[in-house]
């Protein structure tokens, strides 16, 4: 699945930004790609309301400026994770085996 950020995911980056680290730091720190981090903070100084606000901001609000979405929305990749999520059903039930079910 894409990243979805969650409002504490969003405060979690308000707060690391606003303590001064890199994007590329947080993505870090926090297991999502900098690509994510760079997008929500372009997101971020794009809106009606400065970083240091939107901390104090409670998870509706940050819920209603920045719905949990998809960094990647485009066609291909969600029929991609349709079958992605068929190949890990199948994956787990037993007697899987790769070798069997993709020769």
């Amino acid at each position: 699945m894409a990243n979805k950020l969650d409002p504490m995911d969003l405060k979690q980056i308000i707060s690391l930004h606003l303590d001064g680290l890199s994007n590329r730091k947080i993505a870090n720190l926090l297991g999502i790609g900098r690509n994510t981090v760079n997008t929500y903070m372009q997101l971020f100084k794009s809106g009606d309301h400065a970083v240091d606000e939107l901390i104090k901001f409670d998870n509706q609000q940050l819920k209603e400026l920045f719905p949990e979405r998809s960094t990647i929305d485009n066609n291909r990749y969600n029929r991609l994770m349709k079958y992605f999520e068929k190949v890990n059903q199948a994956r787990d039930h037993p007697g899987f085996t790769f070798l069997f079910h993709y020769q």
